[in-house]
């Protein structure tokens, strides 16, 4: 088995410890820091290409380099950010090609102000996730920094909250920067940020400056994951994203694009009063096999708007979509339905919609083994998917359609599944979940609606 690039440099250290010989460690060109004095080096890479690794090297070096505030332990001020604070623990700091790699006496610490990754010379860099309310807001009040590493964005479910207040907060020292290690995504933020790396090239203080790699640029890469890594996406569109760092362009035949969701993305501390809330499952056919789509939506009745949405709005009457939350999970029956009635008790929701063409007993009775007082709503497929998700794909595309936060699988299927031309080897179970809820609430029978507020109790209990 071929070894890793921390393996092979980690034969050469001496018996002192690794800290002590981090010259010894030979980059990749695409894991090299640019040159000169950007504000964001972004770090596109394709699954495996040893983004992580780069990542974590630039971060040793600056908490170990010249000091930003010389006030502070250390004369440093960073943060680390990931799409969870588990992942950023894990990944960043623990994991291979985290931080105890180059320096194994980082340690992970809760203080009083939040979980802390520190280092012997008195460096605290704090660490946020971007996947709750609650993450979006301890962001806003996390104290200004000196150096952030954002890792995964295109995975950050609050991507563009999370983004604006660190960029807000990334302004102390002489040169105040992000890293951003991540394989892209077709979202608004990061194309800007693609953009602005053209416009501003050649400048003498770059906005963003672009390193690229895709899978195949990493030799230390286990030949085993990299056969299994070409052999799911090789030849494919999406393993052009995956495997070679491309950011997608528009499938011709997709029903949603991006431009249909990022404009009507919020975050949930914007969200409105609802008329329903509902669960919706699309089950898998066989287990083992394609995922059980469960999806969580709400409707407003009449829905006027907010401020920041785009000048040529026209506010309207109409009720509109929201999404929010991706509850899809691959298990037995027993498994989902589990999982589904996590997502009711989650969010206060009112019923389920469960597609029931593979039996709508089997469906009911599966939830109701697991808690019989739930009322379900049984919705059958006599249409095409086609034909069955056009209506809420109008939707979006009338400003109708509301993400509440980032939803990168779901989002990922609904604007790459070809609605002229699908591939018959894959079913788009989130895609298919999001617009069972979506006909049920908005395009289908209307149903007595009761106002309420969103509760999103995924955290109750934890703080």
């Amino acid at each position: 088995m071929a070894k890793t690039a921390f393996e092979v440099a980690a034969d050469l250290l001496d018996p002192r410890g690794r800290e002590n010989n981090q010259d010894r460690w030979t980059p990749l060109p695409h894991q090299i820091a640019p040159p000169g004095k950007w504000f964001i080096w972004m770090l596109l890479g394709g699954r495996g290409a040893g983004k992580t690794a780069a990542a974590a090297k630039d971060m040793h070096d600056h908490v170990h380099g010249p000091p930003c505030l010389p006030d502070v332990p250390g004369g440093h001020w960073p943060s680390i950010i990931a799409p969870t604070l588990g992942d950023a623990v894990t990944s960043c700091i623990n994991g291979p090609s985290g931080l105890r790699k180059w320096d194994p006496n980082v340690k992970v610490r809760q203080t009083a102000g939040g979980t802390v990754a520190r280092w012997d010379n008195g460096v605290e860099a704090k660490v946020f996730g971007a996947h709750t309310p609650e993450d979006v807001e301890r962001l806003r009040s996390g104290g200004n920094r000196c150096y952030v590493w954002a890792e995964e964005l295109a995975a950050w479910r609050y991507l563009q909250d999370c983004w604006q207040h660190m960029r807000y907060g990334l302004r102390i020292g002489p040169w105040p920067h992000v890293v951003v290690s991540t394989t892209p995504k077709a979202y608004k933020l990061i194309k800007e940020m693609v953009k602005r790396s053209v416009e501003e090239e050649g400048k003498p203080r770059p906005y963003v400056v672009i390193t690229k790699a895709s899978t195949a640029d990493n030799p230390h890469l286990d030949q085993r994951v990299k056969d299994d890594l070409y052999e799911d996406y090789g030849g494919t569109r999406v393993g052009r994203q995956e495997l070679d760092a491309e950011i997608l362009e528009d499938v011709e035949g997709a029903l949603w694009t991006m431009e249909d969701i990022e404009p009507w993305r919020h975050a949930a501390a914007q969200l409105p009063r609802f008329g329903i809330v509902t669960v919706n499952i699309d089950p898998q056919g066989v287990a083992g096999g394609d995922e059980t789509g469960i999806t969580v939506t709400a409707m407003v009745p009449h829905f006027g708007g907010w401020p920041r949405y785009p000048r040529n709005w026209q506010w309207n009457d109409k009720a509109h979509l929201f999404v929010l939350a991706d509850y899809t999970i691959n298990g037995k029956p027993k498994v989902w339905a589990a999982r589904a009635i996590e997502a009711m008790n989650d969010f206060d929701a009112n019923f389920i919609v469960a597609e029931t063409n593979n039996g709508h007993e089997m469906v009911e009775h599966t939830i109701r083994t697991e808690d019989d007082r739930i009322r379900v709503i049984p919705v059958h497929a006599s249409k095409g998917k086609a034909v069955r998700a056009e209506p809420v794909s109008a939707l979006y595309q009338q400003g109708r359609g509301h993400h509440v936060g980032v939803f990168p699988k779901l989002e990922e299927q609904m604007t790459e599944w070809d609605a002229y031309d699908p591939d018959p080897s894959w079913s788009p179970d989130r895609m298919d979940s999001l617009v069972w809820g979506g006909t049920q609430l908005i395009t289908g029978k209307r149903i007595v609606h009761q106002h309420r507020t969103a509760v999103d109790r995924r955290l109750a209990g934890r703080r």
